[in-house]
């Protein structure tokens, strides 16, 4: 059985030596080092130059997520998994920008915490059930926004000219005046720019426009 040199930071003891005890009673792994402080992180790093470096997101004197980017500069064939706090967009992204192998969640179960232990030591990728599932859910967001029509396409040239007044302020009227039609044919076109656009009154028609001032061109 081959063993797996392992450090583990987190800054709160009862958590740190649980997570340990974990480790130590499935067998594979040597807990070299338990760590309680981010500052101490890296130099633990360089004396025992383990498989694997377990981390907190939390931890005092320096966050987590420094500490793997900051262990990953010096050597970028690091094993590192991160132990996130929560579960939410920021926390996955900042983990994908770390270069880091592994995040889970510190609720996960102790089986989940064996499996991405040991395959974040061999150098895979490992992303807990947690944030597995919000990746998918933004795929699926992204998927669909990529579907939507862009709505800026479906607006016709006459509609075009009517939105650019409508930022100028004009009322349906003079905007009537200006293009030689009648102010119920204006009332039409703003009904079915709303309808299309799926706003709801002539200011978001304005702020719409104006977002979109050069893609309206």
């Amino acid at each position: 059985m081959n063993i797996i040199t392992t450090i583990v930071a987190d800054g709160n003891e009862i958590f740190r030596h649980g997570l340990s005890a974990i480790l130590r009673d499935e067998g594979s792994f040597n807990i070299e080092s338990e760590v309680d402080n981010g500052a101490l992180v890296l130099t633990a790093y360089e004396s025992v130059k383990p498989d694997l470096c377990i981390v907190s997101f939390s931890l005092p004197e320096m966050e987590g997520i420094i500490i793997a980017k900051k262990i990953l500069d010096r050597d970028p064939n690091a094993n590192i998994l991160l132990m996130a706090d929560d579960t939410n967009r920021k926390t996955l992204n900042e983990f994908l920008d770390s270069g880091a192998f592994g995040l889970i969640h510190k609720s996960a179960h102790r089986y989940e915490l064996l499996d991405a232990a040991q395959k974040v030591s061999q150098g895979e990728r490992y992303l807990g059930k947690q944030f597995s599932r919000m990746m998918t859910e933004e795929y699926k967001r992204l998927a669909q926004k990529k579907k939507r029509p862009d709505p800026v396409k479906s607006i016709t040239k006459r509609e075009r000219e009517i939105l650019g007044l409508l930022t100028e302020g004009l009322t349906s009227t003079e905007i009537a005046e200006k293009l030689f039609i009648s102010p119920r044919t204006v009332e039409k076109h703003r009904t079915n720019l709303l309808k299309k656009l799926d706003l709801k009154n002539t200011a978001s028609l304005v702020r719409f426009a104006m977002e979109n001032e050069q893609a309206l061109l």
